[in-house]
């Protein structure tokens, strides 16, 4: 991967990476008119016929231009198309007839699904906004209810001089779906908007219009890096500018991962399936073979430092902003950006260049920096970096690192097994548990099971001082803070009833809209809270193990403190 060294250059070029599709939506793509040629002004160059027809007793020779291959370079749908070739982006042209629908029961509004990047003419049969505020709002409706993780630009694309109107229409018509906030952004003079996965942009065609929108003109030749430029806006963050480039790196290797998988093992996978009871637990096999062949390739493609210390720096120095009440705790001399530069960079021998003025970091025995483990200080250190909007920042990485993300149809998915974090009772007397009996024994369920459960400890409610937390968690939209104690007088039993179809104990809705198990022991319904990934599942489980193997002897008191 070539070096970038801001933060933008780092995003435009995972979005690079990343797009493939677009669509361009106009009525009048297809009416541009040739000039007519005469015969004998016509160079005699030649080439042979494509087919030979059945009359044909000689393959004739045809007379054509020697700029044929080019007629329609000047174009401006060619330039445009041309111009997303060139960005490896393959741009579908699409001009609906002057009665056709943009519902979403339209054919334009399919084909826009599949693309990442919707280009749309302003004009379009006559009624100038008509149809595309249509097709707008159907599209950002989608992306809000029916695939909101699918991230989509939409381009309007405009002769119209008055471009601040045209936005002023499209917010006004994004505004009544009333299903996510819709902001107009304030460096784009109000000419873009977007959620938090649906961008739209206005751009002006060439022409005569007021100085503050000269800046949002772009030719065709154009079109396609300003798309670039504008899609990175949706994932500007430098983790989501390596996610993008290691979701581009996976979809350049489909051809490898498939050849892994040749026809010639499904013998061997079937006769792995007859030989497996039931046939059910051979498919579930597929999963980590394919994770497997990712994590390879994400391993070998983006190895290395994927986010540089140039970017590091750059993003401390222009993406960063300062928390004004935090900066009271730094000395008048010192720099905050740079203060945070160099913390990122360099850990606590950052903080020693910076003169430590927190005293976060000390010097130990080898003469080398180290934290100091002092919580009030490292909450200090906390809310120097954030800002009041974004302090959970860190509940959500941590969530992000131990807890699996449900994708799909969750009221199938969401099951109860090792990992499982259930809850009883409501947000205000709640009962936390993390299940603790082995994935072998929660599945294949012809009866009812019980379940062994660990209680988690909630902490840091009320007025608490800051204390130890082993899982964090958000339940209902609150990030709570889990202790985890692997004793077994900490732990309960309660008995489930599996699923007739499935065979495991799943969750179900109930008339809270929660997602629940239902309890046969004590008839209470269960709240599903999260479900840790398999690795923190494990090692919870083999902390409870540990502590149940431990062995009770006599030994002398004064040889068993000399030992601490």
């Amino acid at each position: 991967m070539q070096q970038l060294q801001t933060v933008k250059d780092f995003s435009i070029y995972a979005a690079a990476q990343f797009l493939r599709t677009a669509v361009f939506i106009d009525d009048r793509i297809y009416n541009q008119k040739t000039m007519a040629v005469e015969p004998e002004k016509i160079p005699k160059t030649s080439r042979k016929r494509a087919t030979k027809g059945a009359n044909d007793e000689n393959n004739e020779l045809l007379l054509v231009s020697p700029e044929e291959t080019n007629e329609n370079k000047d174009f401006p749908s060619q330039q445009l198309v041309n111009s997303f070739a060139k960005k490896q982006i393959v741009c579908s042209l699409y001009q609906p007839g002057k009665r056709e629908s943009f519902s979403n029961n339209s054919d334009v509004y399919e084909l826009c699904l599949a693309s990442d990047i919707v280009i749309i003419d302003w004009d379009l049969g006559g009624n100038p906004g008509d149809k595309a505020l249509e097709l707008i709002s159907c599209l950002v409706h989608q992306s809000v209810e029916t695939k909101p993780e699918q991230l989509r630009l939409i381009l309007v694309y405009t002769s119209e001089i008055n471009l601040g109107a045209i936005a002023s229409e499209v917010f006004d018509k994004l505004s009544e779906l009333r299903k996510e906030n819709i902001k107009p952004q304030k460096e784009d003079e109000g000419l873009s908007m977007h959620s938090s996965n649906s961008r739209v942009v206005i751009l002006g065609k060439p022409g005569y219009r007021i100085e503050k929108y000269k800046f949002h003109e772009v030719t065709e030749k154009e079109l396609a890096q300003k798309s670039i430029e504008e899609f990175s806006k949706l994932a500007s963050g430098l983790l989501q500018g390596a996610i993008l480039l290691g979701l581009a790196k996976i979809r350049e290797n489909s051809r490898k991962i498939l050849s892994k998988f040749g026809e010639s093992i499904d013998t061997a996978f079937l006769l792995h399936r007859a030989m497996s009871m039931p046939h059910e637990e051979a498919f579930e096999h597929i999963h980590p073979l394919l994770v497997a062949e990712i994590q390879s390739i994400l391993q070998d493609c983006l190895s290395g430092q994927i986010i540089s210390d140039s970017l590091v720096s750059d993003w401390a120095l222009r993406k960063w902003k300062p928390n004004p009440e935090a900066l009271n705790w730094l000395p008048p001399q010192t720099t905050a950006n740079k203060f945070i530069e160099n913390l990122c960079l360099l850990g606590p021998n950052g903080l020693e260049m910076s003169k430590n003025p927190l005293k976060l970091a000390k010097k130990n025995k080898n003469d080398t920096w180290e934290w100091v483990i002092d919580k009030d200080k490292l909450n200090k250190l906390s809310s120097l970096m954030f800002q009041s909007d974004n302090k959970s920042s860190n509940h959500k990485l941590a969530i992000l690192m131990s807890h699996r993300t449900s994708y799909g149809n969750i009221e199938k998915s969401l099951t109860l097994t090792l990992g499982t974090i259930i809850r009883k009772g409501t947000t205000k007397n709640p009962q936390y548990l993390l299940c603790l009996l082995p994935i072998c024994d929660t599945v294949r369920l012809s009866e009812k099971r019980r379940f062994l459960f660990c209680v988690l400890d909630v902490m840091n409610e009320g007025t608490l001082p800051i204390q130890k937390a082993n899982y964090i968690i958000e339940d209902e939209k609150v990030f709570r803070e889990l202790l985890y104690t692997p004793k077994s007088y900490n732990c309960i039993t309660l008995e489930f009833e599996p699923d007739s179809e499935t065979k495991t104990v799943i969750a179900k809705i109930h008339k809270n809209n929660n997602l629940n198990f239902i309890c046969k022991t004590d008839k209470e319904n269960y709240k599903w809270i999260a479900q840790l990934k398999p690795e923190h599942a494990q090692r919870a489980s083999e902390q409870f193990a540990s502590d149940l193997s431990r062995v009770g002897l006599t030994e002398s008191e004064w040889l068993r403190l000399r030992s601490k």
